[in-house]
């Protein structure tokens, strides 16, 4: 259970937030809330209004990750309920979803995988961007079953845009932005073109982003961290009594005094560019883009992992010639810079074809990828990682003239990863999946059923074995509309999720994670039996979104300590636990009239996810209860906002796991739109106004490495 202090303060947070909303909504001049355009959820199957979804969708559109941007995909879309980060630095963060990363958390471009590294380990970046995206949407739960029973976290499907889907208005068009952050001292810029030629749509864009290493209002190490590596050091310095100069050892320690007021190693350089072409009409559309990627980030906090290997190194070398020590300390200043060298190709085919006819529209989409990264130690390269994929997916919607509608399809996957070098913790694999799915609706207007089935086929190809798992997943939902405004849903699914290569077939030191991690070659498949309701309120005063969610899983596969250690790193290994994760997601958002010619609205959300194996204890790096509020206010040319993002901390923690303080953030922008016959908007904005130290529990480095400190952000976003 949440700790009683922990939970009364989030549960006090979240009711003063929605009773705040609603008590200054009585005071609105309006009593309803004004109309809004209905948002279709492209990401499944069925297109559906997002206030028709049974279960939890968030849709982010491209505005609004312009005036969110921070760092990462992940970091982004970090102030949606239920959403987080595995927060490896400003470069590499891959979005938890409910307590749920990795594999159970599709991060998807335009409905295919991204081909990239970033499920393997979370010091590998995700090779998709918030900046230049046409939106985002994230689907949780149950909502997510036509990609797979191993998607029970959720989807977060990137709508890059880089295929043209139609053609712009006045035949061009084209998209700039600006920015720059003091806290890093970051520069980000993306350029896009678009232009039609007849029935053709060309389209090429440019982005860049870098930034040095950032600010923080104290040490980037915790306390206990710190007060672990002095007693380290402590015991260290009686070893080396016994065959060092005390002058040496002087040296030696001054070399590993803890990081202040900056986080060592947390740079990144990132850029790409691809181009488009599209032969579109009224029938629907056909195109192909080809992107590249290139990046260059430090790790931070990747130095931990060397530090008892090289005074190993040392002591096994004759200590008494000064000459050599000085060597040994030069290589470790070395070892202790390390960065990422990244690149990827990909190559994309996506069309669709709508008609008015029984099956209304066909949707397909293939994608190639050829991914490779480097992880280089001083001037050597440490590991590289190599991964070549295939992905194709075919989606058949079919409509009556009742209330009926649904899809079919089917999905394939190919891909061949495998790592060369000293930290290579996986031998080279080929996963082969294969999936058919179907989901059909009926709607009755009052209320209606859902339901949606999804078989899947993965083989694993290892040096050491060959695995295949043949999984079946399955949905039912009910939905009813008491009211105008008003939509509540019911799900019950049954998914199962197939191992994946690292679980599998891991087996040496992973030193991102400061772990030995070892796979199991005779796991099973994980099953969960979960059940979600939601209760959604679209218009009134009050718009709100309530979900409550609960899963059990026979046999989670999670990565657990065993206590012994294995070349000076702690040793970890893939096994199967029961558990069980409960939780809810809340938001709302309420007008709240005008006060001297501005006009205010309002919003808030609460999170809160529980994860408790069934023998006893917690799952490591499971987020806090957490809560936003934020205040908007518009006129004219004028939109300013202050929110307040609150984390509880978290006791409830894992074997070997440390507790997180929990934190409040500050953050208020301005965007001005100076000119009414040009869209052009300039952002102003100021990050973690008090200069909060803040740690994010669900990263594996939050003891090394906490959140950036108060940052200015200024940028420029042009349409044309």
């Amino acid at each position: 259970m949440l700790a009683p202090q922990s939970f009364r303060r989030a549960a006090i947070l979240s009711a003063s937030s929605l009773i705040a909303l609603s008590g200054a909504t009585a005071l609105a001049q309006s009593p309803q809330a004004a109309t809004t355009d209905v948002i279709v959820v492209t990401t499944t199957p069925i297109e559906t209004p997002a206030d028709e979804i049974v279960g939890s969708v968030d849709i982010v559109d491209e505005a609004q990750l312009i005036r969110d941007l921070d760092g990462n995909i992940a970091d982004t879309l970090s102030r949606l309920p239920g959403v987080t980060s595995s927060y490896f630095g400003p470069a590499s963060g891959r979005p938890v979803v409910r307590g749920l990363s990795e594999d159970r958390v599709r991060v998807l471009i335009n409905g295919l995988s991204g081909l990239d590294a970033s499920d393997s380990s979370p010091d590998h970046a995700v090779a998709a961007e918030a900046l230049g995206s046409k939106g985002v949407e994230v689907l949780r739960g149950p909502a997510a079953i036509a990609y797979g029973g191993g998607a029970i976290g959720g989807v977060v499907n990137i709508l890059d845009g880089r295929v043209p889907t139609e053609a712009p208005e006045d035949g061009l068009e084209g998209q700039l932005y600006l920015g720059a952050t003091s806290v890093d001292e970051g520069l980000q810029g993306f350029a896009r073109v678009t232009g039609a030629a007849g029935p053709f749509v060309l389209q090429g864009e440019f982005l860049h982003r870098e930034a040095d290493a950032f600010d923080i209002p104290g040490f980037a190490e915790t306390e206990a961290e710190r007060e672990e590596h002095d007693h380290d050091d402590h015991h260290d310095d009686d070893d080396h009594d016994h065959d060092d100069d005390h002058d040496d050892h002087d040296d030696d320690h001054e070399d590993e005094e803890p990081a202040f007021g900056m986080v060592p190693d947390s740079d990144y350089e990132f850029q790409s560019a691809s181009g488009g072409i599209s032969f579109v009409g009224d029938w629907g559309f056909v195109g192909v883009s080809l992107k590249g990627v290139e990046a260059n980030y430090g790790l931070p906090g990747h130095e931990h992992a060397h530090g008892h290997e090289d005074e190993d190194h040392d002591d096994d070398h004759d200590h008494g010639d000064d000459d050599h020590d000085h060597d040994d300390d030069h290589d470790h200043d070395e070892e202790e810079s390390a960065r990422l060298e990244m690149e990827q190709t990909r190559f994309d085919l996506r069309g669709e074809f709508n008609r008015d006819a029984f099956f209304n529209r066909i949707r397909w989409s293939l994608a190639y990828a050829d991914y490779e990264h480097s992880e280089i130690e001083g001037d050597e390269i440490g590991t590289a990682f190599f991964k070549e994929g295939l992905e194709a997916r075919v989606e058949v919607s079919h409509r009556h003239d009742g209330p009926r509608q649904g899809a079919w399809g089917v999905q394939v996957l190919t891909h061949d990863f495998r790592a060369d070098g000293e930290e290579a913790f996986i031998e080279p694999v080929t996963t082969q999946d294969w999936g058919v799915f179907l989901v059909e609706r009926w709607d009755f207007d009052s209320w209606g059923i859902e339901g949606g089935l999804r078989a899947e086929t993965r083989k694993l190809n290892g040096l050491r074995a060959e695995r295949r798992f043949d999984t079946f997943s399955g949905s039912a939902s009910v939905f009813v509309r008491p009211d105008s405004g008003w939509f509540l849903g019911a799900t019950v699914s049954r998914t199962e999720r197939a191992p994946t290569d690292v679980e599998v077939f891991a087996n040496g030191p992973h030193v991102a994670t400061s772990s030995f991690e070892i796979g199991d070659l005779d796991l099973d498949t994980e099953t969960a039996l979960s059940f979600e309701a939601t209760a959604r309120r679209t218009t009134g005063p009050i718009a709100f979104e309530v979900t409550g969610f609960v899963a059990d899983y026979d046999g989670f596969i999670g990565l657990f300590p065993t206590g012994m250690e294995e070349d000076e790193l702690d040793v970890f290994e893939y096994r199967q636990e029961d558990a069980r994760f409960t939780g809810f997601e809340a938001k709302a958002s309420a007008p709240l009239g005008e006060l001297a010619g501005w006009g205010l609205s309002g919003e808030a959300a609460f999170d809160l996810v529980r994860a408790e194996l069934d023998e006893g204890g917690d799952l490591p790096r499971i987020p806090p209860a957490s809560a936003l509020v934020a205040i908007t206010a518009e006129r004219g040319i004028w939109s300013a906002r202050g929110e307040a993002r609150l984390v509880a901390e978290q006791d409830n923690i894992a074997e070997f796991e440390r507790e997180t303080d929990g934190y409040t953030l500050l953050n208020a922008d301005l965007v001005v739109t100076p000119f009414l016959d040009h869209d052009v908007e300039l952002i102003f904005g100021v990050r973690n106004i008090t200069d909060e130290e803040a740690r994010v529990h669900s990263s594996a480095l939050k003891e090394q490495l906490p959140l950036p400190g108060r940052s200015v952000r200024a940028a420029i976003s042009a349409r044309f």
